[in-house]
């Protein structure tokens, strides 16, 4: 069953949720651009965005519940078109905790080796571009694209699932100091949690269009 709105068109809203996830992406981005520069300007613009996140989540989600007729207890298409909204904002939540952690490297001119800084960029990069397949998924609603997130989403908790048991060997090996370690892995499990909920609004999207 479609979300019938009664006051908003269906399509305002999805665009709207379509604008909510393009503005996770650009913070996604410009936190990353922080990280790979070591520059904390990137990041203050992201955060900005993460505010307007956090609002534009409130307003979108009072929207949609009062436009899902009452009396139903629909748990597919009108029930998963309302977490959505929340998901991206757990995945605005997830990046502010980035921001957090990269500015603590800064501050604190903590260094990582090239080993990890390549899995750090590697993961942001997937990360970009499962966001930007959701973002895209959100309006084209494509079957394909939304099977593709979860595949690329099991890969992506491998590749990171890996790379931690890897890096805890270095810190045993004596490759990698505690303080530095500690950070790589919150870094890596916040991008993990980026991760959980692209591919969770990807699965919310298929009860959407599979009722």
């Amino acid at each position: 069953m479609a979300l019938q709105p009664t006051g908003d068109p269906t399509d305002k809203i999805t665009d709207e949720i379509h604008d909510l996830s393009r503005k996770t992406v650009e913070m996604l981005r410009l936190t990353w651009s922080g990280f790979r520069r070591l520059d904390a300007r990137y990041l203050q613009p992201a955060e900005n965005l993460g505010r307007e996140v956090h609002q534009a989540e409130k307003v979108l989600t009072e929207r949609i519940v009062k436009n899902v007729p009452s009396g139903r207890t629909d748990t597919g298409g009108e029930q998963a078109f309302l977490l959505i909204p929340t998901h991206l904002e757990r995945i605005g939540d997830n990046i502010e905790l980035l921001i957090r952690a990269i500015k603590k490297v800064i501050q604190e001119g903590i260094a990582f080796s090239e080993r990890a800084n390549k899995e750090i960029n590697t993961l942001f990069e997937k990360d970009i571009e499962l966001l930007e397949c959701v973002r895209d998924v959100i309006l084209t609603r494509n079957r394909v694209l939304i099977r593709s997130i979860v595949e690329e989403g099991r890969r992506f908790e491998e590749m990171a699932d890996n790379f931690a048991v890897v890096h805890q060997q270095r810190l045993i090996e004596g490759v990698c100091v505690v303080k530095a370690s500690s950070v790589y892995l919150a870094i890596v499990d916040y991008l993990k949690g980026i991760e959980a909920h692209a591919c969770q609004i990807a699965q919310k999207l298929a009860l959407a269009s599979a009722a």
